[in-house]
């Protein structure tokens, strides 16, 4: 982590009314108390980094024009997760140490709730919805990666360096947040008739606009410098797992083209990235991955191993390996539902991913609540061709995309 690579990522409610202050401080009181695990702070010892108890509440604060910054997590005491309020909109940053968005989600649903009971509004149902007086499970507080570690699997194979972005960074800070609504209806229609997932068609779109600027960069300077384009897509691995842990629970699937063995058309991603994400999100390759990260932690001489060695030797694994093996990511935190009541009152969800690297550059997250599929893409350089090949090829296809402004 650093003050760019924040690992912070942000999700938020635009409702239909403007936020009244009082409520919210009462509704995080009130919610925060039930969820204890994210009341907690980094501590370091002689061999690790441990979450400490300190009974603090988040942070309820307007937004900042940069989103997803960094939060002082090495300072004692200093709560890792907080809410932000602006005109009409609520929403909760985390950072990844506490939780993933599976987490975050149940925490804002129940923060909503919350609040629009203490605003007066009538919320009869609450399918779905982890209520402040529910008792707390020891499942939510469990470590999902070791109850499901498995011993001795084989580890999964190398991957090649991915091609990435060739694009200029952008003047500190970097981060600028491109907003798009794309109609779901339209999306699912033309996913369909493909016989393909929204996120398997998603993808598709990524790794084709990946392509174009391949083609466009490499025409630039005649020269093809072949690679390999590969999206990282996280996986909630409580839909793969009996699991109800709130910490983190998510790895990755990793759908990528080739392009050494030549330039690939739409309809022939489709069907690599549906094979690719359907086989590499089985339960089986998944555990694969799962145990290769906890055998690392599990391992006598890695434990043997004080911090200050440990966080050296995690950089450069993370230079080396984390920073080299995708082109892009993408996430997809799928489908709100709110009991009727609560909908009626919200216009809109939005994900904002964490910060991308200086290699990686731009990163995506979607979301979708009742019609309308939320996309945003997260961008630290000078370009917006991405962006633009992106959606340009939705509405080429048929689909109504709307580019919404930076509020």
């Amino acid at each position: 982590m650093s003050g760019e690579l924040t690992s912070v990522f942000r999700i938020t409610a635009f409702l239909k009314k403007p936020i009244k202050f009082s409520a919210v401080k009462e509704a995080v009181e009130i919610t925060s108390r039930r969820f204890p695990y994210f009341s907690v702070s980094l501590g370091s010892g002689l061999f690790w980094y441990y979450l400490e108890y300190n009974q603090k509440l988040p942070r309820i604060q307007t937004e900042e024009k940069t989103p997803c910054t960094a939060f002082a997590a090495k300072r004692k005491n200093e709560p890792l997760y907080r809410i932000l309020v602006k005109e009409n909109r609520i929403s909760v940053e985390f950072i990844h140490i506490l939780t993933d968005g599976g987490g975050a989600y149940e925490y804002l649903k129940s923060l909503l709730y919350t609040y629009f009971r203490l605003n007066g509004n009538t919320v009869h149902s609450s399918e779905g919805i982890i209520l402040p007086e529910s008792p707390i499970t020891p499942e939510e507080m469990e470590d999902g990666y070791n109850r499901f570690f498995r011993r001795r699997l084989p580890p999964p194979g190398k991957l090649t360096k991915a091609w990435h972005l060739p694009f200029t960074l952008d003047d500190k800070p970097r981060l600028k947040i491109i907003r798009s609504e794309i109609a779901l209806d339209k999306l699912l229609e033309i996913a369909r008739g493909y016989n393909v997932s929204v996120t398997e068609y998603i993808v598709s779109v990524y790794l084709f606009s990946l392509q174009k600027i391949y083609l466009e960069e490499n025409e630039k300077v005649k020269k093809q410098k072949r690679g390999v384009l590969r999206i990282e897509v996280p996986v909630n691995l409580r839909k793969k797992f009996p699991s109800k842990t709130m910490r983190n629970f998510s790895l990755f699937v990793l759908p990528e083209i080739d392009l050494r063995l030549g330039v690939y058309s739409f309809d022939e991603i489709l069907k690599i990235v549906q094979y690719q994400i359907q086989t590499g999100a089985d339960v089986k390759q998944i555990t694969r991955f799962l145990s290769q990260n906890v055998g690392h932690e599990k391992s006598p001489f890695v434990r043997m191993l004080p911090l200050f060695i440990k966080s050296m030797a995690i950089s450069a694994v993370y230079r080396r390996l984390g920073s080299n093996q995708c082109s892009g990511i993408l996430t997809n935190l799928g489908m709100v539902k709110l009991p009727q009541e609560m909908e009626d009152l919200i216009n809109a969800f939005e994900v904002v991913p964490t910060p991308p690297n200086t290699h990686v550059k731009i990163s995506c997250a979607m979301v979708t609540f009742r019609n309308q599929l939320r996309l945003d893409f997260g961008n630290i350089s000078r370009s917006t061709s991405f962006e633009m090949h992106f959606l340009k090829h939705l509405t080429e296809s048929g689909i109504p995309v709307k580019v919404l402004n930076n509020k």
